[in-house]
């Protein structure tokens, strides 16, 4: 009896050991599932860096118009360029929200120039437009399962506020003094994009993104102060209108001389591909 008792209880305390080893071993399972997603689902860095295609309808509008005028006088050589393709540069923080998604924060930068200069009749006329927009923005991310591990796709959309400014500089001189202004302007307003892209594993928690976007932008309500070259300073406002010589007119206008004066915007619509690096934490 007293063996049998003792075989019984050997049996139990095995059965206890095998008990507590499953239970030891699947926590560490949830142990090690729970690393592998925090591993895969981090906070993380994004910065980016590429070119966005932009419509920026008014100002080609008005490039394309002097254009007009140069080509129709052969003594004007030279041409007043689109503002079309233009570089932009982003940085972002994501965290995880669910799995598979993600949602970031971030800033960035596009800006773009246009200039001309041309000489005629003893004058020399120079022009130059610099446009520049600081997006702030709310992204959402989702993987997207795929059949193939050498990358992971993700779509993406979100939204925020754009503070756009313009810069116009115009000089005009010959054999007396040079006149002309400088202008700047700046308008806040609200921009909505999405895109797709392709993850690179490249390093632990270093991946390589490439991505395309869209983006519809289009900021108006410019407001800001032209500076002549005597040191003269108006409030003015940007404007788009028909001119004189039937070309649309676009840049900065006074004040005090907008009404009825159609109003200018900067179009940041269009779209882009960059390159980024994600690292995370």
């Amino acid at each position: 009896m007293t063996g049998v008792r003792k075989a019984s209880g050997e049996g139990t305390e095995r059965k206890g050991a095998g008990m507590t080893f499953r239970s030891g071993a699947a926590a560490a399972c949830v142990v090690f599932a729970l690393c592998g997603v925090n591993e895969a689902e981090a906070a993380g860095v994004r910065v980016t860096g590429g070119y966005t295609r932009i419509s920026y309808g008014d100002y080609n509008a008005f490039a394309d118009g002097v254009n007009e005028l140069i080509a129709a006088d052969p003594s004007i050589t030279g041409t007043l360029g689109n503002i079309r393709w233009i570089p932009e540069i982003g940085v972002e923080a994501t965290v995880p929200v669910a799995p598979f998604l993600s949602l970031g924060a971030g800033a960035g930068m596009l800006w773009g120039t246009s200039s001309f200069e041309f000489s005629a009749g003893g004058a020399t006329l120079s022009f130059e437009h610099t446009v520049k927009a600081y997006p702030l923005t709310a992204t959402l991310y989702a993987e997207i399962p795929a059949p193939f591990s050498f990358a992971k796709p993700y779509a993406f959309a979100g939204g925020g506020a754009y503070r756009a400014t313009v810069g116009f500089e115009e000089r005009l001189g010959g054999s007396g003094d040079v006149v002309g202004y400088d202008a700047e302007l700046s308008a806040w307003g609200f921009g909505l994009h999405g895109g797709a892209g392709l993850s690179f594993a490249v390093a632990p928690r270093v991946g390589l993104d490439l991505c395309v976007r869209g983006r519809y932008a289009k900021i108006k309500g410019f407001e800001g102060t032209a500076t002549s070259t005597e040191g003269e300073t108006a409030d003015v406002v940007l404007g788009f209108f028909e001119g004189d010589g039937g070309y649309m007119v676009y840049g900065p206008v006074s004040a005090d001389d907008a009404a009825g004066i159609g109003e200018g915007a900067v179009d940041l619509g269009g779209f882009g591909i960059s390159l980024g690096m994600h690292v995370t934490f």
